[in-house]
């Protein structure tokens, strides 16, 4: 009996990541940048932009611990000093391991790729009876 069937949203997690880079709208920690974010979904999971114009690659640090993504940066030249600091909390559904960052011409790219086991994958349909079924019958 089929009475315990959950319907399937695969986009919940995009949602979820959407609505927390949504809360960006503030500097974080003191006199801070506010960057811009945008989450761009691709067929392996999500790439996750950062852009952080003026910030040089050396002093960008970007951390992993558990399940969450901290990223840094902290910039001083002559009189000027660009901080920024965020941690993102990943769904369970990304694979941790996999991650992987880019930093090129001020903008801060992560690739976040969803675990195999969430990953849609397409079933083969057959038009000839299972032989199983076949000689059950």
């Amino acid at each position: 009996m089929m009475t315990d069937l959950m319907r399937w949203r695969p986009f919940d997690d995009l949602r979820a990541l959407e609505r927390q880079l949504g809360q960006w709208s503030r500097p974080s920690r003191g006199a801070g940048i506010m960057p811009s974010v945008e989450v761009v979904p691709d067929e392996n999971g999500w790439r996750l932009r950062v852009a952080l114009p003026g910030v040089s690659p050396e002093n960008l640090e970007v951390n992993l611990t558990g399940q969450k993504v901290h990223i840094r940066a902290n910039e001083e030249r002559d009189t000027i000093t660009t901080r920024f600091e965020e941690t993102v909390a990943l769904p369970d559904s990304v694979d941790v391991e996999k991650i992987t960052a880019m930093f090129r011409h001020g903008l801060l790219e992560l690739t976040l790729p969803l675990k195999e086991a969430v990953k849609p994958r397409r079933i083969e349909i057959s038009t000839e009876t299972p032989k199983q079924l076949a000689t059950a019958a």
